[in-house]
């Protein structure tokens, strides 16, 4: 597996080896809606939920496509259901990998030695049935100790429906990126709850919470 270097999109022209990655989320604080730094349209009594760090919050991003799949019936009631007691009984979750702590080295620059200690963080991913991927990325906290999960969607240039429009120029701030779900692909919805509930005993926590508001409001 390789990765790709960021550009400009404004610059420089996209083409086949082009691939978007996409931090996606699955939900957003009540703050955060209420600040407007966040918006979803899964809001109300009916869709607030406790998360497992306490606070109230929405569905949102992937939790609301999620839930318009639900709702054009692309999922039944049952799949869902099935799929809450799947992940229920998970037992592994990724960001309890072993982490891999190389032997400390010795090197000196501008006459001050230095010990080295490298830290082995695994990316871990998996493809779709249309190329898309699904990449878990295991990250050292920023504001806390210990490791965290990130998960992405990395969706390839020919995988968007207007890729040949957009593909050998640069964008413009009128041009968008469209991928469509049907009934071809919508199983990655479903692969990337499943990676998201397996990533963490947190993240366990809120996909099974969102998962019952689902269950509770939507028919059968």
């Amino acid at each position: 597996m390789d990765f790709g270097e960021t550009f400009s999109t404004r610059k420089l022209p996209f083409d086949e080896q082009t691939y978007l990655e996409w931090q996606i989320g699955y939900d957003a604080t009540l703050n955060d809606i209420k600040k407007g730094k966040k918006k979803t349209k899964l809001k109300g009594k009916n869709f607030l939920f406790i998360g497992e760090n306490k606070k109230q919050k929405y569905p949102y991003e992937l939790s609301e496509i999620f839930f318009e799949a639900l709702n054009l019936k692309f999922f039944t009631k049952k799949d869902i259901e099935n799929l809450l007691n799947e992940i229920l009984n998970y037992k592994n979750f990724i960001n309890e990998k072993s982490i891999t702590i190389e032997k400390n080295s010795e090197f000196e620059i501008n006459g001050i030695k230095f010990y080295e200690t490298s830290i082995k963080l695994p990316t871990l991913s998996i493809t779709n049935t249309d190329n898309t991927q699904i990449e878990i990325s295991i990250e050292k906290q920023q504001y806390a100790t210990g490791v965290q999960p990130m998960v992405y969607f990395c969706i390839p240039f020919k995988s968007f429906d207007n890729y040949k429009k957009l593909s050998g120029k640069p964008s413009t701030s009128k041009d968008n990126l469209i991928y469509k779900i049907n009934e071809n692909n919508v199983l990655n919805l479903l692969f990337l709850m499943r990676i998201f509930s397996m990533a963490s005993r947190r993240h366990n926590h809120d996909i099974v919470e969102i998962l019952k508001i689902f269950i509770k409001n939507i028919s059968g």
